[in-house]
């Protein structure tokens, strides 16, 4: 028996459980491209099965290779609908203590924002007040952002597009050292546990798909 199908019928519990505002999506990471097995309340985001993997959950399951990640809870989500999600994600292993499945929870949370919005307009008026100063820390960690897209191709263009914005240079003219730069940080991202990444990425740098096989091969054996 897979080890996931106890948790599909948690994922309709939860989703009545917790209401008609929250999203509840149940992730097989052993097919990243349609890994949506079970989802409750897939209005809020616009996914339905066969889903894909987000950009955020592919960077968790890279970064899992060398630390352990039990969950990771309050975080921001996007919508394809362009509502904002309060997200939290539980990570499913095997006995082998692999990682196979992921249990998301995504709280609408736009009405509550608007509400806050059209508050602070009628209330405040204008009204400015001083921002309070950030508390600094060594921790302070960025903070955490994940989009809700429907299929795996917009993930792939939005990963790659985001690393982009770093650089001024159309992609095309970009140098081979800025190249490999990209190529690592998309790798550290999951881009290319996703089907069709690194055609994708070989697409926008206008170079073959072995080219960037070479890219990995190098950056991988340093």
């Amino acid at each position: 028996m897979n080890v996931l199908d106890s948790y599909i019928p948690l994922v309709e519990f939860l989703g009545n459980a917790l209401g008609e505002h929250c999203e509840v999506v149940l992730h097989d990471v052993t097919k990243p491209e349609q890994s949506i097995v079970a989802i409750a309340n897939g209005h809020l985001s616009g996914r339905r099965l066969g889903g894909s993997l987000t950009d955020f959950t592919l960077g968790l399951l890279q970064q899992a290779k060398k630390k352990p990640i039990q969950y990771v809870t309050n975080y921001q989500g996007k919508g394809s609908t362009g509502h904002t999600f309060r997200s939290s994600s539980y990570f499913i292993k095997d006995d082998a203590g692999t990682i196979v499945g992921v249990l998301c929870l995504n709280y609408d949370i736009q009405p509550y924002l608007e509400a806050r919005h059209m508050l602070d307009a009628e209330i405040l008026k204008g009204l400015v007040l001083a921002n309070k100063p950030a508390a600094h820390s060594e921790n302070t960690q960025e903070p955490i952002f994940e989009n809700l897209y429907k299929t795996a191709e917009d993930t792939i263009h939005s990963m790659i597009s985001k690393r982009l914005q770093t650089y001024p240079a159309e992609a095309k003219r970009l140098s081979v050292e800025e190249r490999m730069k990209i190529t690592q940080e998309l790798d550290e991202d999951g881009l290319f546990l996703l089907k069709g990444g690194i055609s994708a990425l070989a697409a926008v740098l206008d170079v073959s798909e072995p080219t960037i096989y070479r890219y990995l091969s190098r950056i991988r054996k340093e």
